[in-house]
């Protein structure tokens, strides 16, 4: 006789129905009673508790808590132990969930946004500061990850001792290339043990031999080998692709497209190579952004899509003029480009507005600044990002004969780990103070300064001036500190600021002083010559010059210091320590009319100054070209006293439509404009829907010598800025080899290959609810002392490693123990690090397998990762989705979690089964199955069915 225990089955049948426990329901308590020795396990909230999203809604906003265990009670009576703290958990997501679906309702105004937006943050807090002080029983809860390994996703670039050109040729490998014929020649300086030897390939030397791919390269490897070099060139080649075609109906194979051809350098560690030309012309570059704006025609949505490129152009004559050597699309997160300089080395660097990433790198905030630094082949040698926590912008560059760079601009909210002077008080983050940062000749920052009064001011313009003074000019709608002057003349006024170093290598301002009309000023550009600085700025509407004489006091003194040895070391130190500033000579150029002022330069001792405007009678004496209509643009040269002399020129140029100027370079007497064209320009016709231009200037007659129009993407280009390298055009664009020394050596410090910044932290600890070690980047810090930072913060109880991706370094954190557990962990604020590094945030442990499921090898049971990040936005639709997707995600790990402590109370296996699950599988017996059908019956009737 077979006999049932029927408690059992009704189990099985209340787990067929989703219902859990022992025995039968208790209605009225939300949990059940148990027959046996096992525990009580409430029934799953999200079964028996239910509350209106919109009553969520409004006890948030009104401020009850988000996070209440005696809610939890309250609503599930008789709930304990793990079970609770996973309820009340799960009942702040459910109120947070209510906020972020409430955010996407039609007709929400923005001032409830930001209502929804401040409980959000504030139940998020909430949740956190619960989750990561939890002690639970048989579980643990982060809201992080639940990881075996924590690896970044950042890397720290490593020194790659080659480089690979762009495709030069693509055709078969015994080809001749068409660009090697004729006179092509270049100077390869190898230095050695601190001597040098100039070797010259001239490819005429190679005779009649054809100039393949091939045979170049050995040609030049030749003349290394005997030179005793270990440096090698090579043949990059890259096979063609197959394709098809269909013919009526029919797919049909085609040849393959040819080869790419390009040269591959091998260099090595103690071998310096410099490459140079004779017969050099200017190299222009410019950036250019294109795309459709508003491609569906509603202004309300965010739906453009805007690439944005790099082009040198070779400078020449006739034909030959404005000849396309490279043009290459941008990282598709630079969001703008303000401006570009050269250098002295021929490299060019950029100056961009960057959104998510830059080049790998995480950034914090919204949106900030990129300063990148490109090769004259156009190859990328490093990524700088300001690394501000909110959103910032930068305006200006400017690049020292020495290979410096000045970065200024604008941030709103943290910037960690910069030199403060007074600034605004606005905690949400939306005034803007303006910053200038110095980067040494590697690239590695030197100083940023934030300064700022109490209302909005930026940074629109730096230059480097004699004694290491950085001058630093912009907009202020306030006073700001030790400022000479008055802000107050009405909206925004300029100002002028002068930094240098003190003895302990510190910057700070040596004077103020603020300039401008009764109206809006800006600065739109600011040159040094000696001890005169000269600021372009358009106050109101006028285009107004003004000079500034700087007088700078040089001390030696003595100072004290550790040295890297750890010991004190007293060393002489030249500083500038004090200036003085007069207020020099100004010169008004006239109305712009709806104009601006694009662009200053000081070339050949004359001074530039470009921007557009409908004034056709500027106050400049010669004008060797007159103005056509509508807007032009504009470029005059002046004397660099401001004196109106007889030498002054100026020229118009433009067509009877709108057009614009964007940015201006100049050099030898050359003058280049960049802008928006209109319909007419130079006579060319339109060629996409919103076209740009290209045009250069001969000042002594006025004449545009070389002008294009430009389109792109959807038929949309706008040029954003354009440079000029003197001798930046030559023989090396032909082979696609970069002008100057090429540079294989990589900056190893965190905070110049990441968005991270000195002062920024994560936590880590090693045991539930133990204390927090607050783990501290430093501005020396390297992948290799921030792993023995944490390995002394842990106790040893993390293992860190580091590891070759591509050629990125990057970190790894694992179990030093099988039963050790590391616990990563936000820093607090805006100093939080972990994005910037690429680590996750959670819990690090091994695992182990039991009864099919994934436990803590440390048999403190699972580990449960909600996976939320520090902070949630509603700010906009996008957002607001995407917060919507993380909480369904930590609301599903709550419920796997409940479900899964249950399960194992009850003893009930990953697969399904119990301990005592007998054999499975075969037909049942007639009798059993009629006694089973009894029993179903009987129970149908027991429960209501």
């Amino acid at each position: 006789m077979i006999t049932f225990d029927t408690s059992s089955l009704l189990s099985y049948y209340q787990a067929k129905v989703g219902l859990t426990g022992a025995s039968t329901s208790t209605a009225t308590t939300g949990t059940t009673s148990s027959s046996s020795s096992k525990k009580a396990i409430p029934a799953a909230p999200w079964t028996t508790v239910s509350t209106q999203a919109s009553d969520l809604v409004k006890s948030a906003l009104n401020g009850r808590k988000f996070v209440d265990e005696g809610a939890a009670e309250a609503a599930s009576p008789g709930i304990s132990g793990d079970y609770k703290k996973l309820f009340t958990a799960y009942q702040a997501l459910n109120t947070l969930t209510a906020l972020a679906s409430r955010s996407s309702e039609k007709n929400v105004s923005d001032s409830e946004i930001k209502r929804l937006q401040t409980a959000m943050t504030k139940g998020l807090t909430e949740l956190t500061n619960y989750v990561q002080n939890l002690n639970g029983e048989n579980m643990r809860l982060t809201t992080g990850a639940a990881m075996t390994t924590d690896k970044s996703t950042v890397g720290i670039p490593k020194n790659v001792y080659g480089y690979v050109t762009s495709t030069l040729y693509t055709g078969q490998v015994d080809d001749e290339v068409p660009q090697f014929k004729g006179n092509v020649s270049f100077d390869m300086a190898v230095t050695k043990f601190g001597e040098t030897t100039t070797l010259k390939m001239d490819l005429s030397e190679m005779g009649t031999k054809p100039r393949t791919m091939a045979n170049v390269v050995s040609f030049f490897n030749e003349k290394l080998s005997t030179a005793g070099y270990n440096t090698t060139f090579a043949v990059e080649r890259t096979a063609g692709v197959a394709r098809t075609t269909t013919v009526n109906g029919q797919t049909v194979k085609l040849p393959a497209t040819g080869d790419d051809f390009a040269l591959r350098i091998r260099g090595d560690s103690i071998e310096k190579v410099n490459f140079t030309a004779t017969a050099t012309k200017p190299a222009i570059y410019v950036t250019t952004e294109a795309g459709n704006p508003d491609p569906d025609k509603d202004t309300k949505t965010d739906d453009a899509v805007i690439e944005n490129t790099l082009t040198k152009y070779g400078a020449g004559s006739g034909a030959t003029a404005g000849t396309k050597v490279f043009s290459d699309t941008l990282e598709g997160t630079v969001a703008k480009v303000h401006k570009t300089v050269t250098g002295a080395d021929g490299s060019i660097y950029v100056l961009a507005d960057v959104e998510k990433s830059v080049e790998s790198q995480t950034i914090k905030g919204d949106q900030d600044v990129a300063l990148l630094k490109y090769d004259s082949a156009g190859k990328l040698l490093y990524a700088r990002s300001l690394g501000a926590a909110d959103t910032a912008t930068g305006y200006s560059i400017a690049v020292s004969s020495d290979g410096k760079v000045a970065v200024a601009g604008s941030v709103a909210g943290t910037l960690t780990g910069a030199t403060t002077g007074p600034i605004n008080s606005d905690s949400n983050g939306t005034v803007t103070d303006s910053f200038v940062s110095l980067y040494d000749a590697a690239g590695d920052e030197a100083w940023t300064v934030r300064r700022g009064g109490l209302l909005e001011d930026e940074a629109t313009a730096v230059a480097f001036g004699q004694d290491g003074v950085v001058y630093v000019a912009g907009r202020t709608k306030s006073d700001l500190p030790g400022a000479t002057g008055s802000a107050s003349k009405g909206g925004y006024d300029n100002y002028l600021t002068g930094f240098a170093t003190d003895i302990a290598g510190t910057p700070k301002a040596l004077f103020t002083t603020h300039f401008g009309s009764a109206e809006n000023d800006t600065v739109s550009g600011m040159v040094v010559d000696g001890g005169k600085v000269i600021v372009a700025s358009k106050e109101g509407s006028e285009a107004m010059l003004r000079s500034f004489n700087v007088a700078t006091t040089v001390v030696t003194e003595n100072r004290t210091a550790l040295n890297s040895a750890g010991a004190y070391e007293t060393k002489p130190v030249t500083y500038t320590k004090a200036a003085t500033m007069t207020v020099g000579a100004t010169r008004d150029l006239g109305t712009l009319k709806g104009g601006d002022i694009a662009g200053l330069a000081i070339d050949n001792g004359q001074l530039y100054v470009g921007g557009y405007t409908t004034n056709g009678s500027l106050a400049v004496n010669n004008v060797k070209s007159a103005a056509s209509g509508g807007s032009d643009g504009f470029v005059a040269q002046l004397s660099l006293d401001l004196t109106n002399t007889s030498g002054d020129t100026l020229a118009y140029y433009g067509g009877t439509g709108d057009d614009t100027v964007t940015g201006m370079a100049v050099s030898n007497g050359q003058a280049w404009l960049v802008g928006s064209a209109g319909k007419d320009l130079a006579g060319q016709a339109t060629v996409g829907t919103k076209d740009g231009y290209v045009a250069q200037i001969d000042m002594a007659t006025g004449d545009a010598t070389w002008e294009q129009r430009l389109t792109g993407k959807d038929g949309y280009a706008t040029p954003t800025s354009i440079a000029v390298d003197a001798s930046g055009s030559s023989a090396l664009d032909i082979l696609g080899l970069p002008r100057g020394t090429m540079n294989y050596v990589q900056s190893d410090k965190i905070v110049s290959a990441t968005s991270a910044r000195p002062g920024d932290t994560f936590q880590i600890r090693t045991r539930e609810r133990g204390p927090l070690t607050t783990i501290t980047i430093g501005a020396e810090d390297t992948l290799d002392t921030l792993a023995d930072k944490i390995r002394r913060a842990s106790g040893y109880a993390a293992k860190v490693s580091i590891s070759s991706d591509g050629n990125m370094r990057k970190l790894k954190i694992t179990p030093a123990y099988n039963t050790s557990t590391v616990e990563v962990l936000p820093g607090k604020g805006d100093s939080n690090v972990l994005s910037a590094l690429g680590l996750a945030s959670g819990i690090v442990r091994n695992t182990k397998t039991d009864d099919g499921r994934t436990v803590s090898a440390d048999g403190k049971g699972p580990v449960y990762g909600l996976k939320l990040p520090t902070e949630l936005s509603l700010v906009d639709e996008t957002a607001r989705a995407t917060t919507a997707d993380l909480l369904k995600s930590a609301t599903a790990a709550i419920r796997n979690a409940y479900r899964e402590m249950a399960d194992i109370a009850n003893g009930v296996k990953a697969d399904g089964s119990t301990a005592t699950s007998g054999k499975t599988g075969g037909t049942a017996p007639a009798y059993l199955t009629n006694q089973i059908s009894n029993y179903q019956a009987a129970l149908d009737r027991l429960t209501g069915g």
